[in-house]
């Protein structure tokens, strides 16, 4: 059988429930999941491969909007796509508005390139103005912040929920990668 990638949350469950191990397996993490998100949102129907920019000229990449996941974003998300906008890039970032508590990120997960999210203050001229608490798990430990901050995340070390518990001013998120 012929080794195919698999880019989202749904080509994983439908591997990881192919027995009946995945299936109990599965239902834990939903299970889990739903317990710590009251706002779950759902990923299987989100479809991030029709999300693109528009490359105006080499090297340069206008911002198409999107939608996101979590109910609690309601302003239009900006991302680069990395490779997907200009072949040979290797950053991708995205940033969205926060104004409300919210649940991001899924179920406890890793990956295979590092990873950076920051937090900082979105209502005003100074990023520093931060009124919010937080707290995501990194590694071993929840790390809690009411202050502005990114939180450095190296290949393959568990992490997520990040939980915003509580917003006085709406906060900036950024979540940023190289391949």
């Amino acid at each position: 059988m012929a080794y195919k990638k698999r880019t989202n949350r749904r080509d994983f469950f439908q591997d990881v429930s192919a027995g009946a191990a995945g299936m109990a397996f599965a239902s834990v993490l939903s299970t889990l999941n739903a317990a710590a998100s009251p706002q779950k949102p759902t990923y299987e129907s989100f479809d991030m491969s029709k999300l693109a920019n528009a490359v105006r000229e080499p090297n340069v990449v206008e911002f198409k909007p999107w939608k996101s996941m979590h109910a609690s974003i309601t302003s239009p998300m900006i991302t680069a796509w990395g490779a997907k906008d200009i072949p040979g890039s290797k950053l991708a970032i995205g940033f969205a508005y926060i104004e409300r508590p919210e649940t991001l990120g899924g179920a406890t997960h890793s990956h295979e390139h590092d990873q950076w999210i920051f937090l900082i203050g979105g209502n005003s001229k100074n990023f520093l103005d931060f009124d919010a608490d937080a707290e995501m798990l990194l590694g071993d430990r929840v790390r809690k912040i009411n202050y502005p901050c990114y939180f450095y995340i190296p290949k393959n070390t568990p992490h997520c929920p990040l939980v915003v518990k509580r917003i006085g001013k709406p906060i900036v998120f950024i979540d940023a990668r190289t391949d």
